[in-house]
């Protein structure tokens, strides 16, 4: 009997460790995917250059024990660039949003995530609206060679006309995303040598960002509403 409840225990458990391991290992990718701050050891020493040295921005996880971490750095010109790199699950440590520190550099990517964010969705965003730019010239093309629906050659003239005041938009926006990033990353670099020269402005930063979201959130509204007519109109081209 002993001997049976022996080997039942040998059989049992590392099939219970597993299963705590494993359930350990879900709750952190969990806490990975539902933050937006984390910091990742030997992250420093593989990149030496990082202003934010082993703090990143978490994008994905890859079949439970890697994860995709981005890391804003500094090019010796001046620009931002996005250093897109893969660690192990034991490697990373979350840093819940809400936590305090002294520290300027969690601070800095902390207020830096949803700017990067919102950076990394401008792009695909302004790839639509170029797309929209073709589509709706194609069809102010058809249109003009229409006897029944040439009198919206001027409507479409217009869209084409709100389209590229769209695209310059987004490239103001662009601008504006990495200008704010590119101070963010100089004042860190600047505190490491003069910490009293870190000027932290929370209310200007956070007018600038909430001025640069309403404006990006007006773009995105623009563009579905202008969306929207190409679809109307390339019903009416099709009945025609």
């Amino acid at each position: 009997m002993l001997q049976r409840f022996l080997i039942i225990l040998v059989i049992l458990v590392p099939l219970v460790i597993a299963y705590l391991v494993n359930e350990k290992r879900k709750a952190k990718i969990k806490q990975i995917k539902n933050n937006t701050v984390v910091l990742v050891k030997g992250a420093e020493q593989k990149y030496p250059s990082l202003p934010l040295k082993n703090y990143g921005i978490p994008l994905m996880v890859r079949r439970q024990n890697r994860v995709q971490v981005v890391f804003p750095r500094l090019t010796p010109e001046g620009d931002v660039e996005y250093i897109y790199s893969w660690h192990p699950l034991n490697d990373v440590e979350v840093i819940e949003q809400n936590s305090k520190t002294n520290d300027p550099k969690l601070t800095t990517i902390k207020e830096l995530a949803p700017i990067i964010h919102e950076h990394w969705q401008l792009e695909p965003e302004m790839s639509v609206l170029e797309e929209q730019y073709r589509k709706i010239n194609d069809l102010a093309d058809l249109v003009s060679t229409s006897d029944v629906y040439s009198v919206q050659v001027a409507t479409y003239e217009k869209a084409l006309l709100e389209v590229e005041k769209l695209l310059r938009k987004a490239e103001q926006l662009q601008k504006i995303y990495v200008r704010l990033i590119r101070e963010a990353l100089i004042g860190v670099k600047v505190a490491e040598y003069n910490p009293d020269r870190l000027i932290v402005s929370h209310l200007a930063f956070e007018l600038q960002y909430q001025r640069m979201k309403e404006e990006y959130q007006h773009l995105k509204d623009v563009a579905h509403a202008y969306s929207q007519l190409l679809n109307e109109s390339r019903n009416l081209a099709s009945e025609e």
